[in-house]
């Protein structure tokens, strides 16, 4: 009654299972997972739940497996339950595609639970991982040099599967299996040492237990809980520091604002490094040495070097800009033109930024001399036409404040010392065909505050779509 009730406390902490559910229960015929169905079917009605069985034949294993086949067929008839097995054969899968047979079969098996879980209408699926699974998993993780995210071990919930035994030892299921006379096979090839997951559960946790520390599942398992939830709040700052950072976020494109990443905790860095390259390549994760080398990058003020990574993915620093993209050159921004709202802000998605537009009096504007390069107040009334906001274009020319006559807008950002890749980036704020303000560098000098000014345009570039900005339509 114990473990039925200690499993039951770990169900209703992590939320697993709501009345109603209908749990799809995987069963291999070992220990693990016979206890979980009988366990589960003996809560069904507490639970208010519905219960079916799922067992796949990996077809490694020949009469040794069709046998673990009709032993879960036999379990789920006599406790009244559907009963789902299917066969695949594994190692063809394996020799197709290259993987290690327990990757092929991992791939395999998860893809005929979400098959089953389909056409059942399950909204569960029960998974038998236990205590000492999730300690060789996070040992084995750490033997490989994993962060936190491989340290927290296996999720007592992911998405639709749940594991209600991650805190129980294999000694007390195996109790539960006898006292309930439950039939059990063992899988042969968990014995087998040539698998380092089987060499680290037979050999080494055993000889640490024996030499180092008798608890040492049990400290395995709490470092694991405790690096969990570490690792979920630093996924969700994170998640904040992304968002922050993210300047332009396109299918095979991405840049990311430096001077947000650098003044951030590395640790934090490193994880929206991780993100983006989810992002572009839908893969898990990236090495130790190539976020080091994304994270160099970043702190190289000169620019200019590319990075390779696997998968096509490149990345490199202009400026304050750091760009990921999968192809060959980055991609520049594409030539667009808005009408600017004023007052009011107009978002443009070609840059992921907006323009804030405000009329104030003299008055209220404040001294010209401390607003940021992301800021410019103009004399509104001396503005020669209708206002947009664009990108820049071959032959452009620009009064810059400050200086005496009109150049090339080309020359000016050169002198500027504003990257190549970066110049396109800038938004150009104009009224009629005259540049007023070259945004995120200097305005122009024949619209600047003087003392005969009443009405002041008072600009500001917000990242991304702030609340309030207009998206102008621009058509198919």
């Amino acid at each position: 009654m114990a473990l039925e009730q200690n499993v039951r406390i770990f169900m209703d902490k992590f939320h697993m299972i709501s009345p109603g559910d209908k749990v799809l229960v995987g069963v291999s015929g070992g220990p693990d997972s016979v206890a979980l169905l009988h366990l589960l079917w003996r809560m069904k009605e507490e639970l208010q739940i519905s219960l079916a069985v799922a067992h796949l034949n990996h077809m490694f294993r020949g009469e040794e497996a069709r046998a673990d086949a009709r032993l879960v067929e036999g379990l789920a008839k006599n406790l009244g339950l559907p009963v789902h097995v299917e066969e695949f054969d594994v190692p063809a899968y394996r020799e197709r595609t290259g993987l290690s047979a327990q990757d092929a079969a991992r791939r395999v098996r998860y893809r005929f639970f979400e098959e089953v879980a389909r056409r059942t209408g399950a909204s569960r699926v029960a998974l038998g991982h236990h205590a000492d699974d999730q300690a060789e998993t996070i040992l084995f993780n750490f033997l490989r040099g994993t962060g936190l995210a491989g340290l927290k071990g296996i999720p007592p919930v992911r998405g639709k599967y749940i594991r209600p035994l991650l805190d129980i030892r294999r000694r007390e299921i195996e109790d539960y299996c006898r006292e309930h006379s439950l039939p059990v096979r063992e899988d042969a090839s968990n014995k087998k040492t040539i698998y380092t997951r089987n060499r680290i559960r037979l050999e080494l946790i055993p000889r640490l237990e024996a030499d180092y520390n008798p608890r040492l599942v049990d400290a395995l398992v709490h470092l694991g809980h405790i690096c969990r939830e570490e690792n979920d709040y630093l996924e969700e700052q994170a998640a904040l520091l992304y968002g922050r950072a993210l300047k332009t976020q396109k299918e095979h494109y991405l840049r990311f604002a430096v001077t947000e990443l650098l003044s951030s905790p590395p640790a934090l860095v490193r994880r929206v490094l991780r993100r983006a390259w989810r992002h572009l390549t839908g893969e898990v994760d990236l090495s130790y040495l190539q976020v080091e080398s994304l994270l160099a990058l970043l702190h190289n003020p000169a620019g200019g070097k590319v990075v390779e990574l696997p998968r096509g993915v490149r990345a490199s620093r202009q400026g304050q800009v750091l760009r990921l993209w999968i192809g060959g050159d980055a991609p520049g921004v594409p030539d667009y033109s808005y009408p600017l709202e004023v007052p009011g802000i107009t978002y443009i998605p070609e840059i992921n930024s907006s323009i804030k537009a405000r009329l104030i009096s003299i008055d209220e504007a404040p001294d010209p001399r401390f607003l940021s390069a992301r800021e410019a107040l103009l004399d509104f009334d001396t503005l020669p036409g209708l206002l947009a906001v664009r990108r820049r274009r071959d032959g452009d020319r620009f009064h810059p404040l400050g200086m005496a006559a009109r150049t090339k807008l080309k020359k000016f950002l050169i002198e500027q010392g504003i990257p190549r890749e970066e110049r396109d980036c800038l938004p150009l704020v104009v009224a009629g065909d005259e540049i007023i303000w070259v945004g995120g560098v200097r305005p122009g000098e024949p619209w600047k505050v003087t003392p005969e000014t009443k009405r002041c345009l008072y600009l500001q570039i917000l990242e991304g779509k702030v609340p309030g900005a207009k998206i102008i339509e621009t058509g198919p």
